[in-house]
């Protein structure tokens, strides 16, 4: 007699079994892959908000060290008595931070008889911090102003100025005379954002005292 072969199949119990070790395995996999992905966007964020912070201070360092005293009028063409406004932006109405005259505008024409010279603010508003430049030197109420968003997020920022060994909370000093061209020698940038705590940024002030 010749014995047949018989093919044996799996049991029910072992099919179940399969499929709950393969259903464990893809569970496994999305989670790894989900977390992988939630780890490569805030790595990302973080990577973002951090080259915003080094471009800001690059910029903020390369105005102020342009800066160049200039006698300027407000918009209502009346004289202003300092070349550099210097505040706390809770003291304004419009969050005004900085606002001063700088040298170096790039031109196109490198022959041109255009003047090299803008005018530059610094400004905070709904947690941004804002840049606006314009060429007309003593611009009027309807002059416009090219604006720029340099950070989002911050959510203190403060000035301090070093004149005469000595720190100041305000420019100019109190003990000093209004319209006589002083300028500090450096200017400290204190800011906190969301992402960043305790930020300092120091500027030196070329002519300053």
């Amino acid at each position: 007699m010749r014995r047949q072969d018989r093919q044996r199949g799996f049991t029910l119990i072992e099919m179940l079994v399969a499929v709950g070790l393969l259903s464990l395995l893809g569970l496994a996999s999305a989670l790894a892959l989900n977390s992988a992905l939630r780890s490569q966007s805030i790595i990302g964020a973080k990577q973002d908000a951090l080259e915003q912070l080094q471009r800001t201070q690059r910029l903020l360092s390369r105005d102020l060290e342009q800066l160049l005293l200039r006698p300027s009028r407000d918009s209502f063409g009346n004289p202003l008595d300092l070349e550099l406004i210097a505040q706390q932006p809770e003291a304004s109405d419009n969050g005004l931070l900085l606002q001063f005259f700088k040298t170096g505008r790039r031109l196109l024409n490198q022959s041109s008889l255009r003047s090299r010279l803008e005018q530059v603010r610094y400004r905070v508003e709904e947690q941004q911090l804002i840049r606006e430049t314009t060429t007309v030197l003593d611009p009027a109420g309807s002059t416009p102003w090219h604006a720029g968003v340099l950070m989002d997020q911050v959510s203190q920022i403060q000035l301090r100025f070093f004149h005469q060994q000595q720190w100041h909370d305000q420019w100019p000093p109190l003990a000093a005379t209004a319209g006589t061209g002083l300028l500090p020698a450096a200017i400290e940038i204190q800011w906190q954002t969301i992402r960043f705590s305790d930020l300092s940024q120091l500027i030196l002030i070329p002519g300053g005292s």
